[in-house]
């Protein structure tokens, strides 16, 4: 069973959501907790199942959209996410390489066809990071090892999977409140696999062996299955190998530290 050790002094006083300041998107704080990671009776790679201990940090309510995303390629020049490739028909999903806008109809879908190293550098014009594979998985399962965000009864009208028969990506509003899990956090099933900081080693996962290291090269971990995936594969234990440079059915989102948001907000108090 998980379990939630006392928060400190100065996680008491966080507030448990922020509208961050460089991307104005909100956030929703994940409390400092020792919580079991991966399951022994699901596949392969999500075992063996073991306690993690993760310090507080906040999470994105939603995956990155197509909006937002375009925010950033104003800001910074970054290649928009079109292409035409032999192994995915991109057509649907490509932005109009004239204007360098998203497709009009998906404005707030989660932005697709994106590299992990597009993500982080999302993430570092935002002054974010992206969430580390066990900080994803305890905002999907809560402290209570649920399979999904809500509980352990697969709910087809939650989701964006193949049990929707919608066949493509959705407002990454669509499904809440009643597919959110930890606190409000949503779209973490379906809809789109997410990056993650992580790099695709087998359990146990430890933060320090060297599968956080930013430049060590590597498939990183995707999580939370896509609209291509049936609820046999998407769940908030699911884990697969980020072996695409892009697909259309894979996002992102992202997380920033409590400890770097404690330190804006009390450099924002002081007179």
């Amino acid at each position: 069973m998980s379990e939630k050790p006392a928060a400190s002094d100065t996680e008491l006083d966080l507030p448990p959501r922020i509208v961050w300041e460089h991307d104005g998107r909100e956030m929703i704080l994940v409390a400092r907790t020792t919580f079991r990671i991966g399951r022994d009776d699901s596949r392969p790679n999500e075992s063996p199942s073991h306690l993690v201990t993760i310090k507080p940090f906040y999470i994105d309510r939603y995956p990155v959209t197509h909006a937002e995303y375009h925010r950033f390629v104003q800001f910074t020049n970054q290649a928009i996410p079109c292409y035409h490739v032999e192994w995915i028909d991109t057509e649907e999903y490509n932005w109009d390489p004239e204007t360098g806008t998203p497709p009009s109809d998906k404005v707030d879908h989660p932005v697709v066809q994106v590299s992990w190293e597009d993500a982080r550098a999302y993430s570092e014009w935002a002054q974010k990071r992206l969430p580390t594979e066990a900080e994803w998985e305890c905002a999907a399962r809560g402290v209570d090892e649920r399979r999904w965000p809500w509980g352990n009864e697969f709910g087809r009208g939650r989701c964006n999977t193949l049990e929707s028969n919608i066949g493509r990506t959705t407002a990454v509003y669509r499904f809440s409140p009643q597919g959110d899990g930890y606190e409000g956090v949503g779209d973490l099933i379906g809809n789109v696999w997410e990056w993650t900081s992580s790099l695709y080693w087998p359990y146990p996962y430890d933060a320090d062996d060297g599968r956080e290291g930013l430049q060590a090269r590597g498939w990183r971990v995707l999580r939370g299955g896509s609209w291509l995936n049936d609820l046999t594969i998407a769940s908030a234990t699911a884990r697969l190998d980020g072996d695409f440079i892009f697909f259309t059915n894979i996002g992102f989102r992202c997380a920033v530290s409590a400890d770097v948001v404690n330190k804006v907000l009390q450099h924002c108090s002081q007179p």
